[in-house]
């Protein structure tokens, strides 16, 4: 009889533990899965941080390299804004001979003269008949090419302006104008080219581009030296009243100019004893 109870305590307990063992076996399972998912998990992470640390590497090296290429641009803007200072303060005898025209624009508001343009700046004229673009990518007219890509074509042009080139350097911006109406960088293309005009003494084509540049971009941020550099077109064609006027009215719409600007203003008002 004891035999028979121990037996039955035995199955009993076996029955009892079934449950218990094969709920510790699922338990294992899952307690296996979440280990592999957390491994995955870890591993994904750590190729995150590696694909992070390989993108904070070429986001500092892109950012050095803007920062180059912006203070490279910083540079060469300087060296232009010095060549076309230098220029506009000269006169005709300094750089090589060259036509003053003895008539231009009288009114600012008005139409610009296109006998002026048509006289005084002849290589303008030609470009703008002869402008193509070739199948080799530039844009063509007279002896200069421009590349289509408008930045480079400006840069083209500056080259021109930097060596010294000003007459292969006022095609190209006259063609700049051309080819690119619209590019954020026309505006100063357009003040460029009248400061190379005034420069080569030829002041009629000077003036027409500055009223321009004036019509055209008043917001622009030269566009006061605009009125300072057509102002002095037209006292150099010996218009002194209309010269006054505009020098007067650059003072009235920018009261806020560069000083440099400003100081320049009343030195040539007081050179032609405007009132």
């Amino acid at each position: 009889m004891r035999i028979k109870s121990g037996m039955i305590a035995l199955i009993g307990a076996m029955a009892l533990a079934g449950p218990a063992l094969g709920g510790t076996k699922d338990d294992v399972r899952d307690l296996q899965a979440r280990m592999q998912q957390a491994e995955q998990a870890i591993a994904n992470q750590s190729a995150m941080m590696v694909r992070i640390s390989e993108l904070e590497s070429r986001n500092q090296q892109l950012t050095g390299r803007i920062e180059e290429l912006t203070y490279k641009l910083e540079q060469a803007n300087q060296r232009l804004d010095a060549v076309t200072a230098a220029l506009s303060g000269g006169t005709a005898s300094e750089f090589g001979d060259a036509p003053v025209a003895g008539d231009g624009p009288v009114d600012l508001m008005g139409g610009a003269s296109g006998a002026a343009m048509s006289s005084d700046d002849p290589i303008g004229d030609q470009i703008a008949r002869e402008t193509t673009v070739d199948q080799t990518g530039t844009v063509g007219g007279g002896d200069v090419s421009l590349p289509i890509d408008p930045n480079a074509a400006f840069d083209y042009a500056s080259g021109f302006l930097l060596a010294g080139d000003y007459q292969r350097a006022k095609a190209a911006f006259s063609l700049y104008l051309e080819a690119f109406p619209n590019h954020q960088r026309t505006p100063d293309a357009q003040f460029r080219l009248g400061e190379i005009h005034l420069a080569l003494g030829e002041n009629a084509a000077a003036a027409d581009a500055f009223i321009a540049h004036i019509r055209n971009y008043p917001n622009n941020s030269r566009a006061a030296e605009a009125y300072l550099k057509l102002g002095t077109a037209f006292a150099r064609l010996d218009k002194t009243s209309e010269a006054c006027t505009v020098f007067k009215t650059m003072k009235s719409k920018h009261p806020n100019a560069p000083s440099a600007v400003v100081q320049r203003t009343d030195l040539e008002m007081a050179r032609i004893d405007c009132k």
